[in-house]
């Protein structure tokens, strides 16, 4: 696979491949972690936000014309080829040292597009590139803070929606989503005043609006009912039945009485959204359907950023698409939270398909020191010897690995046969 094209432009920090030789289609929503169309379209919210920035870009130039209609298709990775290009051709490979919107345009659509890829670390930093460039750029300060949200770092992402809020005192778009966050951080009162503001400016943002707030009272009704203060949890209960009647109305009995107590014979594992979206991604990706897979894994880690499975599968999706740098990060922070064999392998593959067999060999040994007798990781050590020129070595973990999984000898028999060739050239010599 060549390089990725932001390499050769100096872009850091660039930690995918190239997208266009890996990724095909698939519509995803701004907000990643919410695909817009089939069985687990997201909330309303989600498509209303992205609504609201297709006419962000300046129609008249040619190169953003062209990435608008690629993305306009979900061709995101060629969106990417093309945007880069044009960064190139424009003379922003090098330190920017220069107010520029073009060169600004050029940053924030491709930020874009990596934000519809699942990658809203490096559409972030495309993004700062585009505000360093055009340093009162609000669109991109916005889309900056919906990539900052979907990275799970609230603070900044209420940040930049202030700031584009400032640059924009009518910017709906930027309240809606600065009042999901404030949900997200349980403010409600700040939620339900962003949220209110925003169905204020702009009508067809009413639904989404409508939706979130209900669920801001709802929320803000069960906290101050746990603090005892029942006068102002009906009131908000109210208010949230008032705005989406069949949200709210299951649940005035059990705030209004204690509940009979119970004889539980065994307490039964609480199933969270995250679990829930954890495991609709395995699912998807089980079935090759990565883009959605890498948005469900990023909605999960969204509402639990400390989800060692999900970076874990997010980690394994981004292998299996030819980005094995960028599936590092999550396969590391993975084994961070939770250490295991699994993501230790994973770890090693990628570095194998990063041309690394040292770090490959050393994670594929730290794999066998939770697992021993973790025949898969033997076959990994094997290939990273192999592919370090260690012939004796790769010759025997190969061999250790068809002695504990006989099955396996012929996917790795071309691999032994390469080893013995290598071993007697040598003895030769």
């Amino acid at each position: 696979m060549r390089d990725c094209a932001m390499a050769a432009i100096g872009f850091t920090p660039c930690r995918v491949r190239c997208p266009a030789a890996a990724i095909g289609g698939g519509l995803l929503a701004i907000m990643v972690g919410c695909a817009e169309t089939g069985p687990d379209a997201g909330p309303v919210v989600h498509a209303a936000w992205k609504t609201a920035h297709t006419a962000a870009i300046n129609p008249e130039a040619p190169e953003l014309s062209a990435s608008k209609r690629l993305m306009a298709q979900g061709r995101y990775a060629d969106a990417v080829d093309e945007l880069t290009r044009a960064i190139v051709a424009a003379g922003h490979s090098q330190p920017i040292l220069r107010i520029d919107q073009h060169g600004a345009d050029l940053f924030f659509q491709r930020g874009l597009a990596y934000l519809h890829m699942g990658f809203p670390d490096t559409a972030a930093a495309d993004l700062s590139d585009a505000i360093k460039l055009a340093p009162r750029y609000g669109d991109a300060f916005e889309v900056r803070g919906k990539a900052y949200f979907n990275l799970g770092d609230s603070f900044k992402a209420l940040r930049d929606l202030t700031q584009a809020i400032r640059m924009k005192t009518d910017n709906a778009a930027a309240y809606l989503l600065r009042g999901e966050v404030y949900l997200a951080r349980g403010q409600y009162a700040r939620a339900a005043a962003d949220l209110e503001q925003a169905e204020r400016e702009d009508a067809a943002l009413a639904t989404a609006a409508r939706d979130l707030r209900s669920r801001a009272y709802l929320l803000w009704s069960q906290q101050l009912d746990a603090e005892g203060d029942q006068v102002l949890a009906a009131e908000k209960l109210a208010l949230a039945r008032e705005l989406n009647p069949s949200y709210a109305a299951e649940l005035p009995a059990a705030a209004a009485q204690p509940s009979p107590p119970v004889e539980q014979s065994a307490a039964k594992p609480v199933v969270t959204e995250a679990d829930q979206l954890l495991a609709a991604g395995r699912q998807q990706q089980l079935a090759r359907q990565f883009d959605q897979a890498l948005s469900t894994y990023t909605r999960a880690l969204s509402l639990r950023p400390d989800f060692a499975q999900a970076y874990l599968r997010r980690g394994e999706t981004l292998l299996a698409m030819g980005f094995p740098d960028t599936a590092l990060e999550d396969l590391k922070r993975a084994a961070h939270r939770e250490p295991s064999a699994e993501a230790l392998e994973l770890q090693a593959e990628a570095f194998l398909e990063l041309g690394s067999p040292h770090r490959a060999s050393l994670a594929a040994t730290e794999a066998l020191h939770l697992a021993p007798g973790a025949a898969s990781a033997y076959a990994l050590r094997g290939r990273a010897y192999l592919q370090a020129e260690n012939w004796k070595r790769a010759l025997a973990d190969l061999q250790e690995a068809i002695r504990l999984e006989p099955q396996r000898r012929a996917q790795l028999e071309p691999l032994l046969a390469q080893a013995r060739r290598h071993l007697a050239a040598a003895a030769q010599q």
